[in-house]
């Protein structure tokens, strides 16, 4: 609107100017000429009031559409702060951070290759020497002189490798990006040696297992050995199949071994026998031990004479003196033997008639 005043006012100071001149050259200027002048003016003026709408209109529109986008873009200068104009054709500036920008634009742009663990890198180079000088190249490592190098698992990764290609007066050199891909392998165990026992012994075990990609693993023991030690007891003979197995939580390892625990036999326990016995002729002797057998096993009693299996002995006047009386107990893997000594005293009678008859 401002430009707009600024242009009326523009023109009426020229129409004053135009009439003005118009009066004083018309005394010199044919009537026919100074009549057709204030038409030409008119025109002129006509003229530049439809330029003066024109304009009006197209500044209406820039107007109407400046309104539009100022709808679409939220405002965000808060209030009382100033914007600063932006020079037409300059963009929003975007602030990175401070990054090698250099250095990242050379590893984008590396020759790229590709392997997997456990598997061997040999580069071969080609180099020309426009002066037909003999080369000689260096590698970085993880490349050995030869530009080789033996991948092994747990190498996955990305290496830049630096080639020095040199004619003995100048050097070139060229990176290259080489990338180790990981493959995965199972856990690997020891090899395992069957293991016996004999019963009442401590087992323990405690298997070798790695994981050549030096990945955790976790060990599983079948039982008995599920703690990686048992105490056996007069139970425990027998043949056991011991499952070992590893595993990095992908993959997993089994291998097995036996485990022989050899019977031990426990002797039969024997109980309530006397070491020495005092009786008097026509005394009753009477041995009844007590037998036990941890292993349950079938027990067996023998008693020697005079006492007999029966455990009982009735004595006579005839049987005073001293008697060794053995006691045999049996599992039939292994025998007891108990010995009692049995002293029978004499007791004097009196004669007994047994008949009287005539001579």
């Amino acid at each position: 609107m401002k430009k707009k005043s600024i242009i009326i006012v523009s023109v009426l100071i020229l129409t004053v100017f135009l009439v003005g001149c118009l009066d004083y050259k018309a005394y010199g200027v044919p009537q026919k000429e100074a009549a057709a002048a204030p038409d030409s003016l008119v025109d002129e003026i006509t003229q530049i009031e439809k330029q003066l709408q024109e304009q009006e209109k197209v500044n209406a529109d820039a107007e109407q559409e400046a309104a539009e986008v100022e709808k679409e873009t939220p405002a965000e200068v808060a209030e009382g702060e100033v914007m600063e104009e932006v020079p037409e054709g300059v963009g929003d500036e975007v602030v990175l951070p401070e990054l090698d920008v250099e250095k990242e634009v050379k590893e984008e742009g590396l020759q790229t290759i590709t392997v997997k663990e456990n598997e061997l890198v040999k580069l071969n180079v080609k180099v020309t020497d426009p002066d037909k000088d003999q080369v000689t190249y260096t590698f970085s490592k993880p490349l050995d002189e030869k530009g080789q190098w033996k991948t092994n698992y747990g190498d996955a990764g990305d290496y830049t490798v630096t080639i020095t290609a040199s004619d003995g007066k100048l050097t070139t050199e060229k990176k290259v990006r080489l990338v180790v891909e990981r493959v995965n392998v199972p856990p690997v165990i020891d090899p395992l040696g069957d293991l016996r026992a004999r019963e009442g012994d401590k087992v323990t075990f405690s298997p070798k297992v790695s994981d050549p990609n030096k990945d955790k693993v976790t060990v599983t023991i079948s039982d008995p050995l599920s703690q990686g030690s048992w105490q056996t007891d007069h139970t425990s003979a027998g043949e056991y199949v011991i499952t070992v197995l590893g595993s990095d939580g992908e993959l997993e390892s089994e291998k097995t071994f036996r485990l022989l625990v050899e019977d031990v036999n426990v002797l039969p326990e024997v109980s309530n026998l006397p070491e020495t016995l005092k009786v008097k002729e026509g005394d009753t002797v009477q041995l009844k031990p007590s037998v036990s057998d941890l292993d349950e096993d079938p027990i067996t009693v023998t008693i020697s004479d005079p006492v007999g299996d029966d455990g009982e002995w009735e004595t006579s006047f005839t049987d005073h003196g001293e008697y060794v009386v053995t006691i045999t107990v049996s599992d039939g893997k292994d025998t007891v033997v108990k010995k009692v000594t049995i002293t029978v005293d004499d007791v004097n009678m009196p004669p007994e008639f047994v008949d009287i008859s005539l001579q």
